[in-house]
């Protein structure tokens, strides 16, 4: 899975090593957080196996799907994400906006157009792309980049989907909304008033979302493809 050490992916990684998965887990930055994953995901008796990567530079986009062409995949959660700018839509710059797309929609692209094919061959698999609140409501104008990005990850969900249906390879969205994680210290925004917008007046928690992704990224999961998932109190 990629973003592994985030609030939303180091759940879902830990969700997954709960119930012996053995784990691939890529990661932007090294630091405490990729140490901490680690022990945790170890704890189970499962393997874990880390690998840094950019996903803003294509060159190690290509590198890690060429590592990752090395291991046997039965499931792949895109989790990786970036805001990248806090910026009115009018003062993005192509740079800004292109690396946004990098990470949210060109990188997953790439590993999973990659590692479809086999999982087409073996007659199973199982991809989750983790999108956003944002692309139901298009985001704020300080966001656009950030739910358009997400938009077109659900679309190459459902081409996916459409496409392994018939060989059990089940592809799904989630869609986040409010969460309780450091996301929203980085952008800071006025909370009081956000909570207000969600029916259940409150903020989820990563293990919300982790829930439903193990579900639907495991072999629990045997008919159901090509859906979106809100995980956002009624929004």
């Amino acid at each position: 899975m990629t973003g592994a050490t985030s609030g939303i992916g180091k759940k879902i990684a830990i969700a997954f090593a709960r119930e012996g998965w053995n784990l691939i887990c890529h990661y932007s930055c090294s630091g405490e957080k990729v140490n901490e994953l680690r022990k945790v995901i170890k704890n189970h008796k499962v393997d874990y196996q880390g690998i840094k990567a950019d996903f803003t530079s294509k060159e190690q986009i290509q590198g890690f799907v060429n590592k990752l062409e090395e291991f046997s995949i039965d499931a792949i959660v895109n989790n990786a994400g970036t805001y990248m700018v806090n910026k009115y839509f009018s003062e993005l710059t192509v740079e800004e906006i292109g690396k946004t797309f990098m990470v949210n929609v060109f990188a997953p692209m790439m590993i999973t157009s990659k590692l479809f094919i086999s999982m087409k061959e073996g007659r199973f698999g199982r991809i989750v792309n983790i999108s956003s609140i944002a692309a139901k409501y298009g985001g704020s104008s300080y966001s656009m980049h950030y739910g358009c990005s997400k938009l077109a990850l659900e679309g190459l969900s459902k081409t996916l989907a459409k496409e392994g249906a018939e060989y059990n390879v089940l592809v799904n969205t989630i869609r986040p909304g409010v969460i309780d994680t450091e996301f929203h210290k980085k952008y800071p925004k006025d909370m009081r008033k956000r909570l207000e917008l969600i029916p259940q007046k409150k903020m989820g928690q990563p293990e919300d979302v982790a829930g439903i992704v193990y579900y639907l990224g495991s072999d629990k999961n045997k008919f159901i493809t090509n859906e979106i998932i809100a995980v956002s109190g009624g929004e």
